[in-house]
């Protein structure tokens, strides 16, 4: 009953007064709005958060492309090209056994965050030199 209320008063200055309240002074609402009004980040979210099973894969993936550009980064001072983090993440991601590693790492990080470097825990799988970061063939 009371959502019914709401509906009804979708248009109530009270409403989009307290929302714009909330906008304003929580930082989460915040960057939440803004992305999920962005297209491609709502249709993103459409496509591939159907289930929890597909969000946990996404927000992987998400985590592992912002580790592998921040510490490619840190490594040479220079940004990480796309097609070359997308590599990386497909052959990550495309063998049996570092995708089941790598799915199994990440949640474990994000579940216990800072005991220990994400990208040290993965870089078994990695090659790391001066100016290339690339996945070791098993």
């Amino acid at each position: 009953m009371e959502e019914n209320k709401i509906i009804k008063k979708n248009d109530s200055f009270e409403i989009r007064e307290k929302g714009k309240e909330i906008l304003e002074t929580h930082e989460f609402f915040s960057d939440l709005a803004e992305i999920m009004e962005d297209e491609k980040c709502a249709g993103f979210f459409k496509k591939y958060f159907t289930t929890m099973s597909e969000s946990k894969i996404s927000i992987v993936y998400i985590k592992l492309y912002s580790e592998f550009k921040n510490k490619w980064k840190e490594l040479t001072d220079t940004e990480l090209d796309k097609k070359v983090n997308i590599y990386l993440l497909w052959k990550m991601m495309k063998d049996r056994e570092t995708n089941r590693y790598a799915l199994h790492t990440v949640l474990k990080h994000m579940e216990t965050p800072g005991k220990k470097d994400l990208f040290e825990d993965i870089k078994d799988f990695m090659k790391i030199s001066d100016k290339y970061m690339y996945l070791v063939d098993k």
